[in-house]
């Protein structure tokens, strides 16, 4: 007849090491070779150097990393702070362009308006004889008639 054993043993401690882990199997009531052989299995990984270096790898990758998101963070505000100036500068420049060609406009237009006034004058003139040098010099001949 085959008995079946199995080992109630409770772990009483929280471990945070292979070793701690070790440790506690080692200390364990029943099954003792098996604890043991365990216990030396966790000691070995914990103290390979291929584990070791393997954390160390991992710490320098997180600094790595970090130290990236650093850079990725300087350059975003670097980015921003460029596009922000930039829309500023835009929004100065076509200011003045807008005022400038304003004032292009205001002073297109009074040039325009003179123009026609004296283009308007001349017509009248020639077509109406109803500009005021005209009118003048008909007026001037009707008092000199009239003996005024």
């Amino acid at each position: 007849m085959v008995q079946v054993y199995k080992d109630i043993t409770k772990v009483q401690k929280n471990a945070k090491k292979v070793a701690e882990i070790a440790d506690i199997i080692r200390h364990a009531q029943k099954g003792t070779d098996v604890r043991e052989a365990m216990a030396q299995g966790f000691e070995t990984i914990d103290d390979s150097e291929v584990v070791n270096h393997l954390i160390d790898d991992v710490d320098k990758l997180t600094d790595e990393i970090i130290g990236y998101r650093n850079d990725a963070k300087k350059l975003t505000e670097t980015v921003q702070k460029s596009i922000t100036d930039n829309q500023a500068g835009i929004k100065n420049i076509a200011k003045q362009n807008q005022e400038a060609i304003q004032k292009v406009l205001d002073d297109n237009q009074s040039t325009l308006n003179t123009f026609n006034e004296n283009w308007q004058n001349k017509i009248n003139r020639i077509i109406l004889g109803t500009d005021d040098p005209t009118l003048e010099k008909i007026i001037d001949e009707k008092l000199n008639e009239r003996g005024v």
